[in-house]
């Protein structure tokens, strides 16, 4: 009998034992359950509160940030007037917004332009119906400012994407600031100038410059 007392105890000690370790274990994985989630919670686009709120409410002027965030793929068409050109162009383009590939349609009184970059295909272009790839160092160009993208940038806000960081920076235009966007590497690939209505006046990237009219 004094036997089968200890052995019970010793049983039930063990039990207890065994379920204390239980528990602190749920509390232990409860705990990085809710680290996680909090760590989640905080991801999402980098940078200054106030730069990326801007970002937003431009998002906001340009559509909304519900319906950019439900965006894969844009097609528009623009009249550009290149001061460095004697024509004018209307461009007709197909953007995929969830990777680097564009397709465009270029014509002007002189000249007509298809040029289109992916993954798949690199560079290539039709000039007046003679087909040609790009240099290697086009290509990278292309990749390079691919995220930087105007529609791009603005998808990239609506469904807060942590793989840029957005700063405000000093303008060249008077009396205005810039939004700054950088990519993953810290290194800045494009920029914004907006009016006083949150409309983009001036889009660039670390190539090119657009200046935008009123959106209406």
């Amino acid at each position: 009998m004094i036997f089968s007392k200890f052995t019970k105890d010793s049983f039930d000690i063990e039990q207890e034992k065994k379920m204390k370790k239980l528990i602190l274990m749920t509390v232990v994985l409860l705990f990085c359950w809710q680290f996680s989630s909090t760590q989640q919670d905080k991801s999402g686009l980098r940078g200054d509160p106030a730069a990326i709120a801007e970002a937003r409410a431009m998002v906001e002027t340009m559509g909304g940030l519900v319906i950019w965030a439900k965006l894969k793929s844009v097609h528009f068409v623009h009249r550009w007037d290149p001061w460095y050109r004697v024509d004018s162009y209307v461009e007709d383009e197909i953007l995929d917004l969830t990777g680097p590939r564009s397709w465009v349609k270029m014509e002007s009184e002189i000249t007509h332009r298809i040029r289109a970059y992916s993954p798949e295909h690199k560079y290539w272009s039709i000039t007046n119906g003679k087909f040609s790839y790009g240099s290697e160092d086009t290509w990278k160009k292309a990749l390079r400012r691919s995220p930087y993208h105007l529609c791009r940038i603005a998808r990239a806000v609506a469904i807060n994407d942590s793989r840029y960081e957005i700063r405000f920076g000093k303008g060249d235009i008077a009396h205005t600031r810039r939004l700054e966007f950088y990519g993953p590497d810290g290194i800045l690939g494009g920029w914004i100038i907006l009016n006083v209505r949150k409309e983009p006046i001036v889009w660039a990237t670390t190539q090119y410059r657009y200046i935008f009219g009123p959106m209406e």
